[in-house]
């Protein structure tokens, strides 16, 4: 099972879209320089695609999501009558495909003052069956119908909120999450909401009945890091923010951050920013007062 995962924000554009039918013997285009990813999803018959070398039936009630920039072509001509929609959508943000799903970040810095802006990961499968294909071509119709409108500055955010709506479905079409994956976005959230509280490989393991090596194992699978570093990570860049957005004292932010012994903190800041928390401050204070 091959996933696509897609780093958010920014947020996927949709481009356009259309129902398309093929006779008997009818090849799809051979192409290779698409900048936007391309969604098919066949209603009726199927179709024989090739790309980057590797051979896809998407059969009826099946979606198949096609790379940028990658060659695809027709495998063999279709052998009945197809009917199949496609939708473009475009990103420059990060993606990759592969076996299991990855959790990226994205380049752009992500404010921490409200508990809910964080990074999310889209993850596609890259051929699956359609367990709602019924509520999906229904949505597709509705998306499809709003570009045929002619007051196209009316209806661009209607268009894309119908996409997003689509979108978030699609994630949940044949492709019941890995457990580890589960668990690991469980870590991370627990990890998010308790960061300036004490933490440990043992805290953790108790509060999701889960042996230390397995959470350490999931961690390392998804995020590419342990829990530990993790929680490390996250409390230094709310540690960040917290220099820039008030002028507690630097025991006071390393205590608000979950860091009980200051000078650790200050090193760690200094390790990882490359500056003291003291300088980074008086650096980027001097610079916001500069621009005013």
């Amino acid at each position: 099972m091959e996933i696509i995962s897609i780093a958010v924000p920014p947020f996927p554009i949709f481009i356009e879209g259309n129902i398309t039918k093929y006779q008997k013997g009818t090849s799809h285009p051979n192409r290779s320089d698409l900048e936007y990813f391309d969604i098919i999803f066949v209603k009726k018959g199927k179709l024989y695609l090739t790309e980057g070398g590797k051979d896809f039936t998407v059969n009826k009630n099946e979606m198949l999501v096609l790379l940028p920039l990658k060659h695809h072509f027709s495998t063999r001509p279709t052998d009945e009558e197809t009917e199949f929609y496609w939708l473009h959508f475009y990103t420059n943000s990060y993606y990759t495909e592969g076996d299991e799903p990855r959790k990226l970040k994205s380049d752009i810095p992500i404010p921490s003052l409200h508990f809910h802006n964080h990074n999310y990961t889209l993850q596609l499968q890259k051929k699956c069956k359609l367990v709602d294909y019924e509520e999906i071509y229904q949505k597709i119709d509705q998306l499809l119908l709003a570009t045929t409108n002619e007051n196209k500055e009316l209806t661009f955010w209607d268009i894309q909120i119908s996409f997003f709506s689509l979108i978030n479905l699609l994630e949940s079409q044949g492709m019941a999450k890995d457990s580890g994956y589960i668990i690991s976005e469980k870590v991370a959230q627990f990890i998010r909401d308790n960061y300036h509280k004490p933490i440990t490989n043992t805290m953790l393991a108790e509060q999701f009945n889960i042996h230390e090596n397995t959470i350490a194992k999931y961690m390392k699978r998804f995020y590419k890091v342990t829990a530990l570093d993790y929680l490390n990570t996250y409390r230094l860049e709310q540690a960040r923010i917290l220099l820039l957005k008030t002028d507690y004292s630097i025991q006071l932010i390393a205590e608000q951050c979950g860091f009980s012994f200051g000078p650790y903190f200050s090193s760690a800041f200094k390790k990882t920013y490359g500056i003291s928390p003291l300088n980074y401050r008086k650096k980027h204070m001097r610079n916001i007062k500069g621009k005013g």
